[in-house]
């Protein structure tokens, strides 16, 4: 075993929910590094100073009392990619008209089904939805069989 650092992510999922069951999801531009082209949950790294009620992705604010800790998925990369620890939050209300703030990123906000999420959603927004609706609070994913499960 190697005695170099492991980097390790924190990350956050804020999954912006209606009452109809379909969660707020943003497609990533076909040029970004992170799921090109595929629908993923609203979120992202958390940035020194940034709180878990700002979603810079959709331009809408969740106060605290509004979002509901739901769970957390730990994220193994392969090769020598840092791992990810991610934060799901689910709001059920929020303040603002969700929109795509970052169309350098994204290239657009779209409601997808829990229950059924599209084919094109990341296999990581797809785990985090099959959390939500079936269980358990934490996703191992990615992981070697003898670490996790998935």
């Amino acid at each position: 075993m190697s005695d170099a650092p492991h980097l390790l992510i924190a990350d956050v999922a804020q999954v912006l929910l209606r009452a109809n069951g379909t969660a707020l999801c943003v497609r990533r531009r076909p040029d970004t590094a992170l799921a090109p082209g595929q629908l993923t949950v609203v979120g992202g790294h958390l940035e020194a100073g940034e709180t878990l009620d700002h979603t810079e992705e959709t331009g809408v604010r969740i106060s605290g009392e509004h979002q509901e800790f739901c769970g957390l998925v730990h994220h193994h990369v392969a090769g020598d990619g840092p791992d990810r620890i991610t934060a799901v939050f689910v709001a059920h209300s929020w303040m603002g008209e969700p929109h795509n703030a970052e169309p350098d990123k994204h290239e657009g906000l779209f409601w997808v089904s829990m229950e059924k999420p599209s084919p094109d959603c990341h296999s990581y927004t797809t785990a985090i939805f099959q959390m939500l609706t079936h269980g358990p609070s934490y996703r191992a994913l990615n992981w070697p069989t003898q670490g996790g499960t998935e």
